[in-house]
């Protein structure tokens, strides 16, 4: 007889072990250490007890699940629950386990006043995953859930619907040169007035014109946030006549060795130039010089900034579906 039963800070050691055999093992997701299930677990602001359940077989946990909740201030109600994962020993797999850990977990979200469920990269507690093929070449957060995976087909079996699709591109930087054409076009654009530089204070202005014309708070807060910062990170601009009209970054190399993205646009009344191509392929070269060995990033399946990705050589790696479920 297999009991569900809330998770207790006890059990950690035996969740890991669970993790790293069943799902580590056969899937992208990411093995956990101790301190790195802490950290993403424990430690996480999001995390809590209550959302949190085991599968006991003779006291031994066959099984673990996780939903998190981030109201934003709002009414529960309008704002949705996520679920971090479902996993299951894989001795105990297709006999019904998963489903009755995923519905322990929607029973909760729906005690907390949630009326629908999301699985996308806003879920609060966001579990790293590993570039298949790849050596280590780890991105920070599954955007959604990758398709065709036991996952997936658990969670479309109890009732969850598409609700996009998010596609995630992959770069060995240690293969990456700077093309012939984007030369060409850099050297164009700059006898045109606009160059690729890094951004500097003294020398070049804005910003918050060029978020206004993009309608990107997001980006606004990215850079606002680097500036802040005693030494900010270098970020990377198109300018002309000292005017920003596009901007990426910050270089960054994470430890990992995953070269950052925080965001990336050109203004509208510059744009058809290539310079987005141009911004971005330099973002890769410095994120090389920088000590890089690989980029990762993820964007919706039908965004036309993909174009830019795959002209720098980036591939899609893996797609993930958004599921969204009514809780009734």
């Amino acid at each position: 007889m297999v009991e569900i039963k809330a998770f207790e800070y006890k059990m950690m050691a035996d969740v890991v072990a669970l993790w790293n055999e069943s799902v580590a093992g056969e899937s992208i997701y990411a093995a956990f250490t101790m301190d790195s299930f802490t950290d993403k677990f424990i430690n996480n602001p999001f995390f809590r007890y209550e959302g949190a359940f085991v599968a006991l077989k003779k006291a031994q946990v066959v099984g673990f699940a996780c939903a998190s909740i981030n109201n934003q201030g709002k009414d529960p109600a309008l704002t949705p629950g996520y679920i971090v994962c479902v996993a299951v020993d894989y001795r105990y797999q297709r006999q019904g386990l998963g489903t009755k850990l995923l519905l322990t977990l929607e029973a909760y979200l729906k005690s907390q006043g949630k009326t629908f469920v999301r699985n996308l990269f806003f879920n609060p507690i966001n579990l790293e995953w590993l570039v298949p093929g790849y050596d280590h070449h780890e991105h920070p957060g599954a955007p959604a859930i990758p398709y065709n995976t036991p996952y997936y087909f658990l969670m479309m079996a109890n009732g969850y619907n598409t609700n996009g699709q998010l596609d995630a591109y992959h770069l060995d930087l240690k293969k990456f040169r700077l093309s012939e054409d984007v030369k060409s076009r850099i050297a164009k654009n700059e006898a045109d007035g606009y160059t690729i530089t890094y951004y500097d204070p003294k020398l070049h202005y804005g910003f918050d014109e060029l978020f206004d014309a993009l309608k990107n708070e997001g980006w606004r807060e990215v850079v606002k946030n680097n500036l802040a910062k005693a030494k900010p990170d270098p970020m990377l601009i198109v300018q002309k006549e000292g005017e920003i009209l596009g901007w990426t970054g910050p270089v960054i190399t994470q430890a990992s060795g995953r070269g950052y993205l925080g965001g990336i646009g050109v203004h509208p009344k510059t744009q058809g130039h290539g310079l987005g191509k141009s911004l971005f392929c330099m973002l890769c070269q410095c994120s090389k010089d920088n000590g890089a060995t690989f980029m990762t990033l993820f964007t919706g399946a039908d965004n036309k900034a993909r174009e830019i990705y795959l002209y720098a050589g980036m591939r899609i790696v893996q797609s993930f579906a958004v599921l969204r479920k009514e809780l009734h």
